[in-house]
């Protein structure tokens, strides 16, 4: 069906139905060639017909070539599942959302893409090694970027659905337990990862919404895990020298505080270190140490 749907393209390209939109579809055609990797094993015994773009309006030309593309990607899934084959198809769906003009269609047509993410998790989640990183970022790099697509085209706020939250969940443990800057690694990581000649800006936006995903991921922590990690953070914030270094463990740290299970025992614990010679310092301690 992948191969059909790149021939359908291109041969939308050769007629008048094209007109007018030629750029934007030859720059989709060049996105889904680069996903070809997907469908390595396509065996569909569906019987082969292009699709037929006469009756389509230009401005619904891409939003049905993306729908047919998540069409094919999810029945594949069956057969693999990896976070590699997820990463690639997230990251060529965006690209294909980011050919739309900017307005409400683009807006719906990135939550949809988000909403039809959410479905497949729940069916078919992504599977990846302890030692895989690019291509678990490369789904929530997109992810995120198609949630920000969505809000300022729509101008309104996403709300998570506890699938896509679950979905990412142990990879933002992952980092929480390796690394005491983990914002700042996962968003340095996202930064020199492969992105399909992408060019994004990962601002507070993005940094916002990376962190409701992060913070979802060490909640579902054990409680004993969570207090552990949180007092060590403390004691690094305690000994660390350079304020520029102390906020960004302080950053970190709000995101674990604000889980009730563990506040009250960090805030004691808070309480029985002394003052420091540090007035930055001196006042994390202060917000902490009053649940």
């Amino acid at each position: 069906m992948y191969k059909l749907l790149i021939q359908s393209i291109s041969s939308l390209l050769k007629n008048k139905y094209s007109k007018g939109n030629r750029l934007h579809l030859r720059s989709v055609l060049g996105a889904l060639k680069q996903a070809a990797p997907l469908f390595l094993s396509d065996s569909s015994n569906i019987e082969p017909q292009q699709i037929s773009f006469r009756n389509i309006k230009p401005e619904d030309q891409i939003p049905k070539i993306l729908e047919e593309f998540i069409d094919d990607f999810e029945r594949s899934l069956a057969v693999n599942s990896s976070a590699k084959n997820y990463s690639l198809f997230s990251i060529t769906t965006l690209k294909i959302i980011k050919t739309l003009d900017e307005g409400n269609k683009r807006g719906l047509v990135a939550m949809h893409v988000i909403d039809r993410l959410e479905k497949m998790f729940l069916k078919y989640p992504f599977k990846h090694t302890k030692q895989a990183t690019w291509d678990p970022l490369g789904t929530i790099f997109a992810v995120i970027e198609m949630i920000l697509e969505s809000e300022k085209n729509l101008g309104i706020a996403y709300k998570f659905e506890k699938t896509i939250l679950d979905q990412f969940a142990q990879f933002m443990q992952r980092y929480y337990l390796k690394f005491d800057d983990s914002i700042g690694k996962i968003l340095d990581d996202i930064s020199e990862m492969p992105k399909s000649r992408l060019t994004v800006i990962l601002g507070q936006d993005y940094r916002t919404i990376l962190e409701k995903i992060f913070q979802h991921g060490i909640a579902a922590l054990p409680q004993e895990v969570k207090i552990k990690k949180a007092k060590e953070l403390l004691g690094k914030i305690i000994n660390q020298k350079e304020d520029s270094e102390v906020l960004k463990l302080y950053n970190v740290l709000k995101l674990a505080y604000a889980d009730k299970d563990i506040r009250f025992e960090i805030g004691s614990f808070a309480r029985s270190i002394n003052k420091t010679q540090k007035r930055f310092t001196n006042t994390i301690l202060d917000e902490i140490s009053h649940p």
